[in-house]
């Protein structure tokens, strides 16, 4: 009989802590998505924060939808839940932290977080979350953030423009592009009525486009003055100092050729050096997998990135422009580089309603080199 009782006994303690555990275990979960959201507080730009003043007459529900900004919104009768299918470009971290909020500012509260595992490959991360209305009315969602799909003004995608030759026509053509570009200047080789002529493109930035070592060059080269092997360092920042004297409006460098010099440290330190004393940054668009840019720069503490530009021997300017802005919408950030030619402007005259239209936003290469 006195086993039994201590048998009965510890079954009723097992249940007690089994039904705690059970109780407990997503209110755990809350608690540590509420608290990996306050860490993200201060980073985080709280899109909802700019519509505090949404009309009375909306109801909760409606006025979340346009806070939010969900790219979906469905009913799943499995899950009995609403699905908001948010863009991507921000974790579930940062979208939970606008529904807190949100629901705070207008007097709800929120009952339940807990963040989703084995998703669908199309999800990038999901979490359900219980919401109390400022009117008690329980708002149970599932919020997912598309892997394929960016919100607006999450993707973005920079242009920079080639130049070889700079004419009247060219000028006006550009001018009529309606975003914000680069043009990669050589600051050596031109005529002196191109620099002059500089001052007269619009929505522009300056870089500087300086030829690198490869085993393109010839004799031909020579008034580009290329950045060689055999030269000294102190050679080399003479060069990149004259360049940036003589262009001191440009933001930062971009490799021209150079196949051979990314592949060279104590070639690529030389650069880099001079580089970053000039507040500059670095783009390495060689296409050569054997680069060191990225360590190299990481050493130096400069910002670094690669390109890739077009090649006409592998693709058409069309397929170029399409596959960048395919790159800009899942990676959510790209880069394209083709050359100043009226075919490319042409081709690029709609860019920036193609960009709009995926959520897109285009920026310069500065902007782009900091993200």
């Amino acid at each position: 009989m006195g086993k039994m009782k201590h048998v009965v006994a510890i079954i009723i303690v097992l249940t007690v802590l089994i039904g705690g555990f059970v109780y407990l275990l997503p209110k755990l979960s809350e608690m540590q998505l509420l608290d990996r959201s306050k860490k993200n507080e201060n980073s985080a730009v709280d899109t909802a924060s700019v519509r505090d003043t949404l009309p009375d007459t909306l109801s909760f529900e409606e006025k979340m939808k346009i806070s939010l900004a969900p790219l979906d919104v469905s009913y799943s009768k499995r899950k009995k839940r609403q699905i908001w299918t948010m863009g991507g470009g921000e974790t579930i971290i940062t979208y939970l932290l606008y529904a807190k909020r949100f629901t705070e500012r207008n007097g709800g509260k929120v009952l339940y977080m807990e963040e989703i595992y084995n998703l669908d490959p199309s999800i990038f991360q999901a979490a359900k979350v219980d919401i109390l209305s400022d009117k008690d009315d329980t708002l149970k969602l599932e919020l997912q953030v598309s892997r394929n799909e960016f919100k607006p003004g999450a993707s973005l995608l920079a242009v920079g423009f080639q130049v070889t030759t700079i004419t009247p026509e060219l000028i006006v053509a550009a001018n009529k592009l309606d975003y914000p570009y680069d043009l990669l200047i050589p600051p050596f080789g031109l005529n002196d009525d191109a620099y002059e002529d500089l001052n007269k493109f619009k929505h522009t930035e300056i870089t500087l486009w300086i030829t690198m070592e490869s085993s393109k060059l010839n004799r031909v080269h020579n008034t580009l003055r290329p950045l060689r092997i055999h030269h000294t360092a102190e050679q080399i920042e003479t060069v990149i100092n004259d360049a940036h004297n003589k262009i001191p409006e440009a933001k930062g460098v971009v490799s021209r050729y150079g196949e051979q010099a990314v592949e060279h440290r104590q070639l690529l330190q030389a650069i880099l050096n001079p580089i970053k004393q000039r507040d500059l940054w670095f783009m390495d668009i060689s296409m050569n997998k054997l680069s060191i840019v990225p360590q190299t720069c990481k050493d130096l503490g400069l910002t670094c990135k690669n390109g890739s530009p077009y090649n006409p021997e592998n693709s058409s300017l069309d397929d170029y422009i399409k596959a960048k802005m395919r790159e800009a919408k899942r990676s959510g950030l790209a880069v394209m580089i083709l050359p100043l030619t009226n075919d490319a402007i042409e081709k690029l005259s709609d860019l920036s309603e193609k960009a709009k239209r995926q959520g897109t936003t285009l920026i310069n290469l500065s902007t782009f080199m900091k993200k």
